[in-house]
């Protein structure tokens, strides 16, 4: 026991360019809502947004409309709205040697997994979008568990998706969380992941990625070979 058999990816900021679309798609979505451009007060929306990336939307986007589910629930589908056109306009991309890096863990009989803080309405344009479908073994969206990041449920969906797929028990010290921010790494560590690994592609430094409960931080997610099953 102790290699690892299954790896557990985050989406924007770790495998895929954001170049701030999740803030770009949420400021235009409060916008249409009313808020105005340039205001102290999207301005300080905008800075949770940054600050909560990894968390579950839904969840985020209630504590910036002070619990009023209708309001969160129209502010969601907003959201999805805009960053699904941004999506389709060809604004996200995988980052350079990620699909190459999928391959070369499935040659080594590694399961990959995708999670996000999106929708599944969302994952699969994405997963569409990245040619991603037939390059991965296992992908959650928050709307899929009980509860969002930082708790530790689309890495136990993944986990189990991918033992009945691979046929195999697969134990936490079995696994690698990658991602790109608190939550990310919040999550692996209460998963029990044997490497819980921070990039620093994304929305989050190397202290915030560490303090979090990396076990390492590496500059790309194409890295992640020099870490595991060495």
């Amino acid at each position: 026991m102790g290699r690892i058999k299954l790896v557990v990816f985050d989406v924007a900021g770790t495998t895929a360019t954001d170049d701030g679309l999740v803030v770009k798609a949420f400021a235009e979505a409060m916008i249409e809502q009313g808020a105005v451009r340039g205001s102290k007060e999207l301005a300080e929306n905008i800075a949770y947004v940054e600050e909560t990336m990894g968390q579950r939307k839904i969840d985020v986007f209630m504590h910036i409309t002070g619990g009023n589910a209708s309001e969160a629930e129209t502010l969601h589908d907003n959201f999805i709205e805009q960053y699904n056109a941004l999506v389709a306009n060809g604004e996200l991309s995988e980052f350079d040697g990620i699909s190459q890096l999928f391959a070369a863990l499935r040659a080594d009989n590694v399961g990959v997994a995708i999670t996000t803080g999106f929708p599944r309405q969302l994952l699969k344009e994405i997963l569409k979008s990245l040619n991603w479908r037939d390059r991965i073994d296992v992908s959650v969206a928050s709307d899929e568990v009980k509860f969002g990041r930082p708790a530790p449920d689309m890495i136990f969906r993944s986990v189990d998706v991918y033992a009945n797929l691979s046929d195999q028990d697969i134990e936490p010290e079995e696994i690698a969380v990658v991602g790109d921010t608190e939550s990310d790494m919040k999550s692996g560590v209460t998963a029990g992941a044997k490497y819980i690994i921070g990039v620093t592609s994304g929305a989050h430094s190397e202290s915030q990625l560490k303090s979090a409960g990396a076990t390492h931080v590496l500059q790309s997610a194409t890295q992640l070979l020099t870490v595991i099953n060495q």
